[in-house]
C-alpha cells in the first residue's frame, strides 16, 4: 500500500510539472534554479498563396499501353479543411517499387511535317478543294462552298498549294495556300483567265523546282509569277490564234526549261521549250497530229509527249530527236503521262485501256519501250478499269488514283491497293512532308 501511494505521488508530481511547462510559467527546478519554460501554441494550417496552388488536370489518362487494371479502393472521406489548405501527411507505403509501362515520347507532327493529298469534290455543283492525310484521315475543306476551285498542285518542297479559283469576284485567277490551309493569297488579278478544256487532267500551271515561281497559261501565252514578290512576266509570245496548254517546268534545279504544247490550228502541234531566265525559245518537236500531254523525267534529260490516243514518244533538249516509246500497244491511251518524281527512277505512268471492252482506263506503267516502228512496246496494267486520274507519291513508291469517284492508293507494283476515300474525288495531288 505504501509503495502504491509513493508511485501515485511521483506520477502526480510529474503531471504537475508538465502542466507548468505547458503554461509557460517560471519553475524552480532543484539543482538548476529558477527557469522560465517556453509556451507552446497550437499552429493552424496556413493556406497556400493562390499562385502556388496547383491547377487540377482533368480528363487525363495514361496511354493504352500503360493502362493497368487496379483493385477497387474505398472512396476517400470528404475533408473538413478549406480549399487550398495544407493537408495532413498521408501515410505512404515504402514497399518495393513496381515497374510501370511507358512509351517513347514523340512530338506531335504539324501539317507542315506530314504528307498530304489535296483534291477537289463537287459541292453545290462546284468543285471545292480539300486536303487529307494519306490514310484518309484529318480531312479539311480549304475553299468555300458556292465558289469554284480547280487543279490543286503542291509546290516541290511540299509547303504550298497552288490552284485556280473564282472565289474573288467570280473571276478565275491563280491562288495559293500554305500547307496548313492558312495564308490564302491571290497570285494573279486577271479579268478573263479561262479554264482549260475538261479533257485536260493536269493543271495549266507548274511550279519551279525551287518552289518560288509558277509558270502558267494566260491568253494563249506562257507567263510566270514570283510567289514572294507577285511579279508577273511573260515568257513566250505566241500567235493569239494559237492554243497553249500542258505547261510543265523541268523538275531538276540545273535545268531551266519550261515545256508547253502549242496547237497551231487544227493540223499542226508543237512541243516548245522556253528558258524562264533568258526567255530563249526552242521548238523541240512538231507534228500534224494532236499532242495531248507531256512529262519530264526527274533528271530533266527527256520529256515524254503523248500524240493522239495511240502514240507515246520522248525527246531530249540536247538532240531534239524523237524516240518512239509506244506504238498502238493497247486499244487506247488516256490523256495522262507522268514520270515518277523519284530521282532514282524513270518509271512512266499512263492511263490506258487493256481490252476493247474496258469501260474506262486503267493505271499502267511503261514496261518495255518500242524498239522500232514494228514493235509496239508493252504496258504493265495495275488497276481495274474506270480510272479517271492518278498521281504519284513524292518518293515514287505509291500511286493514288481515282476509280469511279473513289480514291485508292497502291504500291507501284500494283500490290496493297486500298480505298481511302469515297467522296467523289477529282484532281488528286500528293505533297512531300
Amino acid at each position: 500500500m505504501r509503495e502504491t501511494l509513493k508511485s501515485l505521488s511521483i506520477f502526480s508530481a510529474l503531471l504537475l510539472l508538465l502542466l507548468l511547462i505547458s503554461s509557460g510559467c517560471d519553475v524552480n527546478i532543484p539543482g538548476c534554479g529558477k527557469r522560465s519554460l517556453p509556451f507552446f501554441k497550437s499552429v493552424k494550417p496556413t493556406p497556400l498563396p493562390s499562385s502556388l496552388v496547383p491547377t487540377p488536370i482533368a480528363n487525363l489518362s495514361a496511354p493504352a499501353s500503360a493502362q493497368v487494371p487496379s483493385k477497387p479502393t474505398a472512396a476517400p472521406k470528404p475533408s473538413s479543411q478549406p480549399p487550398g489548405a495544407l493537408q495532413a501527411p498521408v501515410e505512404m507505403s515504402l514497399g518495393k517499387p513496381q515497374p510501370t509501362a511507358t512509351g517513347t515520347p514523340t512530338a506531335t507532327p504539324t501539317p507542315q511535317e506530314v504528307e498530304k493529298i489535296a483534291y477537289t469534290t463537287l459541292e453545290g455543283g462546284k468543285p471545292t478543294i480539300w486536303t487529307m492525310n494519306t490514310d484518309g484521315t484529318d480531312r479539311n475543306r480549304l475553299t468555300p462552298i458556292g465558289t469554284g476551285s480547280w487543279f490543286p498542285l503542291w509546290s516541290p518542297n511540299g509547303k504550298r498549294l497552288a490552284f485556280l479559283s473564282d472565289m474573288k469576284d467570280g473571276k478565275v485567277n491563280l491562288f495559293m495556300f500554305q500547307k496548313d490551309g492558312a495564308g490564302l493569297q491571290s497570285l494573279t488579278a486577271f479579268d478573263d483567265m479561262p479554264l482549260p478544256a475538261p479533257a485536260h487532267l493536269k493543271p495549266p500551271f507548274s511550279w519551279s523546282p525551287q518552289s518560288d515561281e509558277i509558270a502558267f497559261c494566260y491568253h494563249n501565252q506562257v507567263w510566270k509569277v514570283n510567289v514572294e514578290t507577285l511579279d508577273v512576266q511573260t515568257l513566250s509570245t505566241e500567235d493569239p490564234a494559237y492554243t497553249v496548254s500542258a505547261v510543265e517546268w523541268a523538275p531538276h534545279r540545273a535545268n531551266k526549261y519550261v515545256a508547253y504544247l502549242v496547237a497551231q490550228g487544227d493540223n499542226f502541234d508543237s512541243l516548245k521549250l522556253v528558258n524562264p531566265r533568258l526567255k530563249d525559245l526552242l521548238t523541240l518537236v512538231s507534228t500534224d497530229q494532236p499532242m495531248v500531254d507531256i512529262s519530264w523525267t526527274s533528271d530533266a534529260r527527256d520529256v515524254a509527249y503523248l500524240v493522239g490516243s495511240n502514240l507515246l514518244l520522248s525527246a531530249s533538249p540536247q538532240t531534239s530527236l524523237p524516240k518512239l516509246l509506244l506504238n498502238h500497244a493497247c486499244p487506247a491511251l488516256g490523256p495522262l503521262v507522268s514520270y515518277s518524281p523519284s530521282e532514282s527512277s524513270s518509271v512512266l505512268m499512263l492511263l490506258a485501256k487493256e481490252f476493247d471492252s474496258d469501260q474506262g482506263y486503267r493505271v499502267a506503267l511503261l514496261d518495255k519501250a518500242s524498239s522500232g516502228p514494228k514493235d509496239t512496246g508493252t504496258l504493265k496494267f495495275l488497276s481495274e478499269p474506270g480510272v479517271d486520274d492518278a498521281a504519284w507519291s513524292p518518293d515514287g513508291s505509291k500511286i493514288a488514283y481515282v476509280l469511279s469517284g473513289d480514291l485508292w492508293v497502291m504500291d507501284v507494283t500494283g500490290q496493297n491497293a486500298h480505298r481511302i476515300a469515297l467522296i467523289g474525288v477529282q484532281s488528286p495531288a500528293w505533297s512531300k512532308k
